[in-house]
């Protein structure tokens, strides 16, 4: 996993941070939010890859709250 930096909303966009820049350009994710978290991957996705990346983000984001919180705070 790579930490690419924070996303941030501007007139009424989503910025990607400069981690971002070093992707190839052009490429396109999909975004799916999880109990209030977004996650981008990358396409395509199907129901069955879908869920699995629900149901491991879910999980992930619960046994590491703590330390999320303290990187966002």
């Amino acid at each position: 996993m790579k930490y690419l930096g924070i996303a941030r909303k501007e007139k009424g966009k989503i910025v990607m941070p400069d981690g971002f820049r070093e992707i190839e350009e052009g490429r396109t994710y999909e975004a799916v939010e999880i109990g209030g978290d977004i996650l981008l991957a990358s396409v395509p996705l199907d129901r069955e890859r879908l869920s699995k990346i629900g149901q491991l983000a879910a999980r992930s984001i619960e046994e590491h709250r703590k330390s999320l919180e303290g990187l966002a705070g």
